[in-house]
């Protein structure tokens, strides 16, 4: 009896411990299929990119765009370098003789005309020297008509009248020499423009070579570009061009430098344009833009809103076809106005897209809405 009675106990564990196993052999499976079915995190679907084509069949209503209809106008182009302005003349005037400064009638930053003063040096005993090479030249002189007179009646041999003139021939130099070296005390600026630096004070001991300031010719101003070899073809001495500074301040002027030889280490050729700056407005040494004529192109005048990239970082924009489709256009900026762009690339009439660029693809049919046109809000 006792024996029986294992026996059946024994089944019913065996029993029961397989039924624990199929119980969870089945929630694996459960786990398994949840997974398998993408219903994990809430039962969304896993985000697909979608063809213009699947798009189209997958959306009953079709997104709306707002276009435009553009057409080409004849545009000459221009070309855009990019460069800095400079001064047409920075000269260091220096001192050529010695001395202490004595006056510094004009501060750093002022206008100076040509001539006029910048650095006073010490006169020390030039004045005196000036004096006495005057008495020394006027005595030779005196000398040399005596000994001249004499030689001609015959009463003092020629040899004695010639050492008379380069007596005084001598003395005419020193007095000169002492002119130009009291004259050399008056450091004064060589042509109109500005004071830009003085590294001396009053007191100072200058010599000669040493620096008493520097002078910026900036009317004219300059724009300085490099431009490549393909393009230094186009630019001609004389034409016109308009320079755009950083800053937002423009100026017409025209090429005044083309340079003939390339630059070794870019092969680029050095342009100059020459702007007026009457009232020094404009500063030397500004990021700036040099435009210059191009050549007379087809071209369209977009809003800068509708310039688009492609996935290749492509610039261009998108169009509707005749058959309502998206359709990206590569184009090269012309021209950068107040009105708009103007950009070359396009056929000679194109349906604009201006609102929803962005999010539309290409082939992707659309429903196109005019500007102006009733319930065209998008």
């Amino acid at each position: 009896m006792i024996e029986r009675a294992k026996t059946l106990f024994s089944a019913f564990s065996l029993k029961r411990m397989h039924r624990s196993h199929v119980i969870a052999i089945g929630i694996g499976v459960a786990i398994l299929l949840w997974f398998g079915s993408g219903l994990l995190g809430g039962g969304d679907a896993p985000e697909t990119t979608l063809t213009a084509a699947e798009a189209d069949s997958a959306n009953a209503t079709l997104m709306r765009v707002r276009v435009v209809e553009s057409v080409a106008e004849q545009r000459q182009g221009s070309l855009t370098i990019r460069g800095r302005t400079s001064a047409k003349r920075a000269v260091q005037v220096r001192a050529e003789t010695a001395g202490s400064v004595a006056k510094l009638p004009v501060e750093k930053g002022m206008r100076v005309g040509k001539g006029q003063l910048i650095c006073q040096l010490d006169i020390d005993a030039r004045d005196a020297q000036m004096t006495e090479a005057k008495a020394v030249m006027r005595q030779r002189r005196l000398e040399y008509d005596a000994s001249r007179k004499l030689a001609e009646k015959g009463y003092r041999a020629p040899t004695v009248a010639a050492e008379s003139k380069a007596a005084y021939d001598a003395a005419q130099a020193r007095l000169k020499q002492m002119q130009v070296e009291l004259d050399q005390t008056h450091i004064s600026a060589p042509f109109d423009g500005v004071l830009d630096h003085r590294p001396v004070e009053v007191g100072d001991y200058m010599r000669p070579g040493d620096i008493c300031g520097m002078v910026v010719e900036l009317d004219p101003l300059l724009v300085i570009g490099q431009v490549s070899e393909d393009r230094v073809g186009s630019i001609a001495i004389g034409e016109p061009g308009r320079a755009r500074l950083v800053t937002g301040e423009t100026a017409e002027g025209a090429i005044s430098y083309v340079a003939k030889t390339a630059d070794e280490a870019t092969r680029t050729f050095r342009v100059e344009l020459q702007v007026p700056n009457p009232n020094f407005a404009m500063r030397a040494g500004v990021t700036a833009s040099l435009i210059v004529p191009g050549d007379t192109v087809s071209a369209h005048r977009i809003p800068s809103s509708v310039i688009s990239l492609d996935d290749k970082g492509v610039i261009g924009v998108r169009t509707v076809n005749e058959d309502g489709r998206v359709k990206f256009n590569t184009v090269e900026l012309i021209d950068d106005t107040p009105e708009g762009l103007w950009v070359s690339g396009l056929p000679e009439k194109v349906t604009l897209i201006t609102v929803g660029q962005d999010y539309v693809k290409e082939g992707q049919r659309v429903e196109a809405v005019r500007e102006g046109d009733e319930g065209s809000a998008l």
